[in-house]
């Protein structure tokens, strides 16, 4: 049976709808987080990506995230991240609250469709037959429900 969204639920769909701002804490300081910028975002792809970096990968995630900004980013990041590891020595449970909200604050439904958009309006594809048009959908519409279904015309 479906039901209706409960009122927190509403809310938290409301509060990223309308890129509200949320707010984390860390042991006792508060910080805000809004929806996260393209370059905070690739920011945070490229410290992902770095090799022997793992013990500090969460902490240097968490500064990205609170500072959210090409200057904050440039400027504040490598003292922020060190702060939080070396100073504050915070543990990776404080900072769950930070990533979990980061995760919440990245638009990608709106960046898929673009995507999406942009690339049906290139002219450098190649064209398709209706057949291989078919044939295709009918291959994604298959693997959602895991179930081959194989051509026999020949």
């Amino acid at each position: 049976m479906i039901e209706q969204p409960n009122i927190k639920a509403q809310n938290e769909l409301n509060s990223i709808l309308e890129n509200m701002t949320d707010y984390a804490s860390i042991r006792k300081r508060v910080y805000r987080i809004k929806w996260l910028h393209a370059g905070t975002v690739r920011k945070i792809s490229r410290i992902m990506l770095k090799e022997g970096n793992d013990a500090k990968v969460n902490y240097q995630t968490a500064a990205c995230i609170i500072l959210n900004g090409f200057l904050k980013i440039k400027f504040f990041y490598p003292i922020l991240w060190r702060w939080f590891y070396y100073v504050k020595q915070y543990s990776e449970a404080d900072l769950t609250e930070v990533l979990a909200i980061g995760k919440k604050k990245i638009p990608l439904e709106s960046y898929y469709m673009n995507t999406i958009l942009t690339t049906g309006m290139t002219d450098t594809m190649m064209a398709m037959t209706k057949k291989e048009v078919y044939s295709i959908r009918q291959g994604q519409g298959t693997a959602q429900h895991g179930t081959t279904i194989r051509n026999t015309d020949g």
